[in-house]
């Protein structure tokens, strides 16, 4: 590890020098910016894809909500890659780790969207 040591000969406050030469850069952000690799951008996106058993999916019943939680599950990303599949020819040939390269997963629909 190398220390530098700079003596200020003016009375200015320079926030700018202060910042390069207070700064750290570890060997792995050093050789991601000497092969001009992106430090922050990723494409596509990282999506976490759910992996389950069978109607493994935890849920929370109560007296009130056993019924209608018992009849209505929620999608999960890994069950709707199943209906995707069902019905669209394309994601047919796509394997799970791959649908986020050409879909989109909607939060709010719980639904994958074809990337346009």
């Amino acid at each position: 590890m190398a220390v530098l040591g700079v003596e200020n000969t003016t009375a200015s406050n320079d926030e700018v020098t202060q910042y390069q030469l207070g700064r750290y850069i570890n060997s792995n952000e050093a050789v991601r910016r000497i092969l001009s690799f992106s430090i922050h951008e990723r494409y596509p996106t990282v999506v976490h894809l759910a992996e389950h058993l069978e109607n493994g999916q935890r849920v929370y019943f109560t007296s009130e909500n056993v019924r209608a939680r018992a009849m209505s599950t929620s999608p999960t990303t890994l069950t709707e890659f199943f209906t995707i599949c069902r019905n669209d020819t394309f994601a047919k040939t796509l394997l799970y780790f791959e649908v986020p390269t050409y879909f989109i997963w909607n939060t709010s629909t719980r639904k994958f969207h074809q990337r346009k």
